[in-house]
């Protein structure tokens, strides 16, 4: 007697994101076995097990259809990807977003940049001055 196993690679069957009190975006996955989902930000997997409550991960697995739900906290202050990646031994899907920024976010980063510029110049053109003011008084 031969038996047959059904194989399946990962498939993405559904993504979207939405954005009310926080951004939510959720993945669908199928594949036999059953695929396994991972987030990844800016290239790095997201830790699902992380104290820092800017994000939150959950999972649900239900035969061979995996969904996976991720929240963000915050906005982003800059443009940033966000990826949801599933795999097993026979496949990797994914799908990428981009998040961006809303325009009072990049607003208010140019401010704060502008303004951390101006100080540590200052900072910096006193002690070249304090630094040549103690050389005038060395060559004396």
């Amino acid at each position: 007697m031969v038996m047959f196993q059904a194989v399946s690679p990962t498939r993405l069957l559904y993504s979207s994101c939405s954005l009310e009190k926080t951004l939510q975006c959720n993945c669908s996955f199928h594949g036999i076995p059953t695929p396994s989902v991972q987030w990844l930000m800016e290239g790095v997997p997201v830790d699902v097990n992380s104290t820092d409550n800017i994000f939150q991960v959950t999972s649900t697995i239900i035969g061979p259809w995996t969904n996976s739900t991720i929240s963000l906290i915050g906005e982003p202050e800059i443009v940033m990807s966000l990826r949801c990646e599933g795999k097993n031994q026979y496949g990797t899907h994914t799908s990428s977003i981009f998040l961006l920024p809303d325009k009072r976010s990049v607003y208010s980063v140019f401010v704060k940049g502008l303004i951390q510029g101006i100080v540590y110049g200052s900072i910096a053109s006193a002690l070249f001055f304090f630094f040549l003011v103690l050389l005038a008084d060395v060559d004396k």
